[in-house]
């Protein structure tokens, strides 16, 4: 399973919840819902997002071996 698609899932998620959360009619039930599971989900979706941003941006990627010696030789 890829990161956009556990994204993906976690958001399908977030939306029943708050549909949920929406149609209770209890308005306790409701702010406890949307503050013990939606609002930590949105915080999780939030960096999820930043981690799939930045991975396709490439900053978790590896120099290989022959780009750290270009560099390496480029510095002196």
């Amino acid at each position: 399973m890829t990161l956009k698609e556990i994204y993906d899932e976690l958001d399908r998620i977030l939306d029943d919840i708050n549909e949920y959360a929406d149609e209770t009619e209890s308005g306790n039930l409701s702010s406890d819902i949307t503050k013990d599971v939606a609002d930590p989900l949105e915080h999780i979706l939030s960096a999820l997002d930043t981690i799939i941003d930045d991975k396709a941006a490439g900053i978790y990627e590896e120099p290989g071996e022959d780009e750290f010696l270009e560099n390496f030789e480029d510095s002196w």
